[in-house]
């Protein structure tokens, strides 16, 4: 026997037979402390002072008998053995309804120390039982209140009577009375079309071991709605034969309408933008940098070319696609502290071609300023692009023929009708009339040599854009009452349409400066460098609202949109205006 020191309660009148017992015990190896009492009182003290692990006790007693004793157990879970020499099988039936573990007679003592340890085992294994039953109560119950803070619902399935149970929250979600909650299992009742096969086909992949678990989704039509509604499945084999039959499986229900429905509706959303994109020629991007995550739409691979699903490289798309002479003032434009750009940039395709780009989006950041996040729609403008130069140039075209036709038709016309009147005799009464008259042709003749100028490139074509911008500085000076800085960085490699198009954009921004800064400081400077030519104009005015579309400013982004440069502008009342203009060289 492998138990460590027992202490035995004898319950015996009889110290001699007591004796006896006692060593058929010690013959039989066991290590016990043995006390004995021999009435109720003392058997009742002896219980919580002795702490016995087995009590042998006599029939009969002078005072009371063995159940008499066992009833004083109550709740105590020990070996309770009778040893005595006539019972009767009455008492002895009596004996073991009341929980008298085992009989042994006076006359075959060696017959208790196997009775002792069998009953110590049994009690072990009892002990071990409840100890199972009691953590699995817990366990139910744990699962109970977790459950109740959930919407699952719960279903235990028995292979072998083909019967499954529901608890009340699944019979809530199948919308199946209480009465339903054991019945035939049908593949949870109340599916739709073909999901009974393939909700058979789920489970028995999962039966063959193909799936670890069973999980599925299938809906079903409440008689209330016209809606069907969508629950997700989900259970495992708890139990099989040895050979492998599943025996019993458990698992959950929960209701995904809601979740089924927004997938739906997401899809169509999809669907829809992509639709739109590709109308557009648009496309859609998210880039968050801490994570270097990169995501765009079908319509962004289109037009820059991918692959769609292709993993694409921020750091390789800048380096690679970006146009060279675009990527810094794309890095100043991204990094600058915005929440929100609206730019326009040329990208390089694997095919050699350049597109045009309008690329804007919002910019996210943390409290430390890092960009979280940049959500933008990029769409090709390159057809806009060609469609809007050839416009241009045709009304370039249209200027300089008008301006021919002012010059050379009213401009010759009018200087000969000073001539003649130059030559009239008249008398001399009539001579502050004909200086009035002469007066009055000059400054005809000359507003029209303007207009002519303004209208045409001639003075670039004759004089090249350096001599024309510091004619423009002059002209400024004389029609406004301010000082103008000026600084002309002009290269020598520049054509014809960008010259027109800085001039012009001078031209504007200046005229506006004239006309509503009320500035007493003016700046007009033209910077080169390796790649880019840059115009700014500046002045301390009066600022205005930039939100506000206007049409001097909506000329010049667009003249410098159609050089494939940048263009920007900062103003505020009381704050002056910036106007700054970037155009690529040599491109």
């Amino acid at each position: 026997m492998k138990y460590k020191k027992l202490n035995i309660l004898f319950l015996e009148d009889s110290a001699e037979d007591a004796e006896r017992v006692a060593y058929e015990l010690d013959r039989a190896g066991l290590d016990n402390d043995y006390l004995r009492v021999s009435d109720l009182t003392d058997f009742k003290e002896k219980l919580f002072d002795f702490l016995p692990h087995v009590v042998i006790s006599d029939y009969y007693l002078p005072t009371c008998t063995a159940l008499d004793a066992i009833r004083l157990l109550g709740e105590i879970n020990i070996p309770f053995i009778i040893v005595s020499d006539v019972v009767g099988e009455e008492n002895a039936v009596d004996a073991l309804k009341s929980g008298v573990t085992d009989f042994v007679s006076k006359d075959h003592l060696s017959r208790l120390p196997l009775v002792i340890e069998r009953a110590l085992n049994e009690m072990k294994s009892v002990r071990h039982q409840k100890n199972v039953e009691h953590e699995l109560i817990q366990s139910k119950e744990r699962l109970e209140l977790a459950l109740e803070g959930t919407d699952l619902g719960v279903w235990d399935l028995d292979f072998m009577s083909n019967t499954i149970i529901y608890d009340e929250k699944s019979l809530s979600i199948l919308e199946l009375p209480k009465k339903d909650a054991i019945m035939r299992f049908g593949y949870f009742q109340g599916y739709e079309g073909m999901d009974q096969t393939r909700l058979k086909k789920g489970m028995d992949d999962h039966i063959a071991g193909v799936t670890p678990i069973f999980d599925q989704e299938f809906s079903i039509k409440p008689e209330d709605s016209a809606v069907p509604k969508w629950i997700l499945v989900r259970g495992k084999i708890t139990r099989r034969a040895l050979d492998g039959t599943p025996l019993r499986a458990s698992g959950t229900l929960l209701d995904v309408t809601e979740k089924k429905v927004n997938e739906e509706n997401l899809k169509k959303n999809q669907a829809i933008l992509e639709n739109a994109e590709a109308v557009a020629h648009i496309g859609s991007f998210e880039w968050l940098p801490k994570s270097e995550r990169f995501v765009y739409s079908e319509g962004f691979a289109e037009i820059l070319d991918f692959e769609p699903g292709q993993k694409v490289s921020i750091r390789q798309l800048y380096k690679e696609r970006i146009h060279r002479q675009d990527r810094q003032f794309l890095r100043e434009v991204l990094f600058g502290g915005k929440e929100f750009y609206d730019i326009e940039h040329r990208i390089n395709m694997s095919d050699g071609e350049m597109k045009i780009l309008r690329n804007s989006g919002n910019i996210r950041h943390n409290t430390k300023g890092e960009i979280v996040s940049i959500m933008g729609i990029v769409q090709d403008i390159t057809e806009q692009r060609e469609i809007s130069k050839s416009i241009f140039n045709a009304q370039q075209f249209e200027r300089s023929r008008m301006a021919r036709d002012i010059h050379d038709g009213i401009g010759q016309m009018l200087v000969a009708t000073k001539f003649k009147i130059s030559s009239l005799e008249t008398n001399p009464s009539d001579e502050p009339k004909k200086e009035e008259i002469e007066e009055l042709l000059s400054t005809i003749l000359e507003e029209v040599r303007r207009v002519s100028r303004n209208m045409s490139n001639r003075h670039l074509e004759e004089f090249g854009l350096k001599k024309t911008m510091e004619y423009l500085v002059e002209q400024v000076e004389t029609m406004g009452d301010f000082e103008v800085i000026h600084s002309l960085d002009i290269p020598d490699d520049y054509n014809m349409d960008l010259s027109s198009a800085i001039y012009r954009i001078a031209q504007e921004a200046t005229f506006n400066i004239v006309k509503y800064a009320k500035a007493s400081n003016v700046s007009i400077k033209v910077e080169s460098t390796d790649q880019n030519i840059i115009l700014e104009v500046k002045d301390d005015g009066v600022g205005f609202d930039t939100e506000n579309n206007w049409n001097g400013i909506k000329n010049m982004k667009e003249r410098t949109s159609l050089q494939n440069g940048h263009f920007e502008i900062s103003s505020a009342v009381g704050k002056g205006t910036i106007i700054k203009s970037w155009f690529p060289l040599n491109t």
